[in-house]
């Protein structure tokens, strides 16, 4: 399995795993929804084998007027017939990895209330819970870049 960057290839099987999370999207609706994340600034990785994408993980920035800016997952799926294998905590490390990469040293993600696999998987990924998100602080960014 290897992780890389999505490419608009990609559309088709990223509609299939976006609707894992409960979000029916037309592959035109994604499409678009892909582009403004890629002009955004953001990013789209995917976990790969042979041809077949396994999991998502979608990066963005939540930009704030009193601190630096977070670095903001907005989706992490795997396709349901690979759960349990260790996709989901190596698409979240390259995320935060690039996060690392971009300065963002500490990352903010959402976990619906119905999706207790996943939230009790942030909490072990060290994600600490608030009122209205899972934060992480990831230490210090590196330096130059």
């Amino acid at each position: 399995m290897k992780i890389r960057k999505a490419d608009v290839m990609d559309v088709p099987a990223m509609t299939t795993l976006v609707a894992y999370l409960g979000y029916l999207n037309t592959e035109e609706a994604l499409r678009s929804r892909y582009d403004a994340i890629l002009a955004s600034g953001g990013k789209v990785l995917v976990a790969q084998t042979n041809r077949t994408l396994l999991g998502l993980a979608a990066l963005d920035c939540t930009r704030h007027s009193h601190r630096p800016p977070d670095g903001r997952l907005t989706a992490l799926v795997v396709a349901a017939e690979y759960r349990h294998a260790g996709i989901d905590k190596r698409l979240l490390e390259a995320a935060e990895a690039v996060f690392l990469v971009w300065g963002r040293t500490r990352v903010e993600l959402s976990s619906a209330g119905g999706r207790a696999d996943a939230h009790r998987f942030c909490l072990r990924e060290g994600y600490v819970e608030t009122p209205k998100r899972l934060l992480k602080s990831l230490g210090d960014a590196i330096p130059g870049v």
